[in-house]
């Protein structure tokens, strides 16, 4: 399986995407800005590039998420629910649609995004370790690429 996050333009507090699995468009994306907010969370967002995608646990969310994997200096780069900048710690979070011009920070319907997004990864993945507790399962996804905005 192959995911991509096409970025568009960042503002101060975020990056928005939109996410499609196999070039099929899924679902909006928000994530941390490209460079530090000083009202922010102290966190900018995955840098461009392609990455190995698992779920696994994640004690955070005490559920198991998409992990990216093997972000420079960083660990614990999930996929989980959320709507607001504030929500994520340098994490993708998913969603339906963006918010208005007056809430441009924010995507909506996140945990029912989400939902459907697992049971699409849960589908094409391949459970490497069956035999093991589920707080220990590794699921191997496939890759996830982010895309930086490209001005026209």
């Amino acid at each position: 399986m192959d995911l991509e996050v096409r970025r568009n333009e960042p503002t101060i507090r975020s990056t928005t995407g939109k996410l499609a699995i196999d070039g099929q468009p899924q679902c909006v994306t928000l994530e941390p800005p490209p460079v530090l907010d000083p009202d922010g969370n102290g966190y900018v967002c995955i840098p461009a590039g392609t990455y190995m995608l698992t779920i696994r646990w994640s004690p955070k969310n005490n559920r198991q998420v998409p992990h990216v994997e093997s972000v420079p200096g960083r660990t614990e780069i999930e996929l989980h629910p959320g709507n607001y900048p504030k929500d994520t710690d340098g994490c993708c979070l998913v969603g339906k649609d963006y918010g208005s011009p007056l809430v441009p920070d924010y995507v909506s319907l996140s945990d029912v995004t989400f939902n459907a997004l697992m049971v699409k990864l849960y589908a094409g993945s391949v459970l490497t370790n069956p035999t093991v507790p589920e707080q220990a399962q590794t699921w191997n996804v496939g890759t996830i690429t982010y895309v930086d905005f490209q001005a026209p």
